[in-house]
């Protein structure tokens, strides 16, 4: 409860349960396709989308791509996808018209399906695969998501992805830590590491 004075002198009791309320069902609405700004995620039709669950789709579809040409075991893939599936599943009704994402599911049904049931699901990907690595995986997300967040101008929380970036490269700079990565993953990583501590110091100057 707040109490607030009125022009006329009365006292006039805002209940703070009450606006949240309200906020939370305005907010409702827009999540739902209601209200002034609805439905403008179904007029997002291709290319990327300032989404974290969507930069984490497009790493677990990079990353399908390897471990099929890997030869990855298929029941780690299928245990890996069922989060990807799940993902895609939210992903395509908050954005029903775009084309990439409906191929994505597609395919990865039709993956799904193929892998044998009987396929042990707790083995870990051979070396080269960097599906599971959370430290490769945060770097690779939240870059791409930085740099979009800057793009709409949101500033602040271009930041704070870019300072993760950064506390990751850390970790993946360190000795054979990428040895047995492909040689565009290890690029990647050399190269964008730099260009992160240039953003950030162009970032904090402004």
């Amino acid at each position: 409860m707040h109490a607030r004075k009125t022009s006329g002198g009365g006292i006039v009791v805002v209940c703070a349960a009450a606006i949240l309320s309200l906020a939370w069902v305005a907010g409702g609405y827009a999540a739902d396709g209601k209200g002034l700004y609805g439905d403008e995620t179904k007029d997002v039709k291709s290319g990327d989308i300032n989404d974290q669950d969507y930069w984490w789709t497009k790493f677990d579809m990079m990353m399908l791509d390897l471990a099929l040409k890997q030869h990855q075991p298929e029941g780690k893939i299928g245990l890996n996808l069922a989060s990807t599936h799940r993902r895609l599943d939210d992903l395509v009704k908050k954005y029903p018209n775009h084309d990439e994402l409906k191929k994505w599911k597609e395919k990865v049904e039709t993956i799904e399906k193929k892998i044998n049931p009987d396929a042990p699901r707790g083995v870990s990907f051979n070396p080269g695969c960097p599906w599971d690595e959370s430290n490769f995986a945060q770097l690779w997300v939240n870059y791409h998501h930085a740099k979009m967040k800057l793009a709409d101008n949101q500033r602040d929380e271009a930041i704070g992805l870019l300072q993760n970036v950064k506390q990751n490269c850390g970790f993946m700079t360190r000795p054979d830590r990428m040895k047995d990565y492909p040689e565009d993953l290890r690029k990647f990583v050399e190269e964008k590491c730099p260009e992160v501590d240039k953003m950030l110091e162009d970032l904090k100057r402004k």
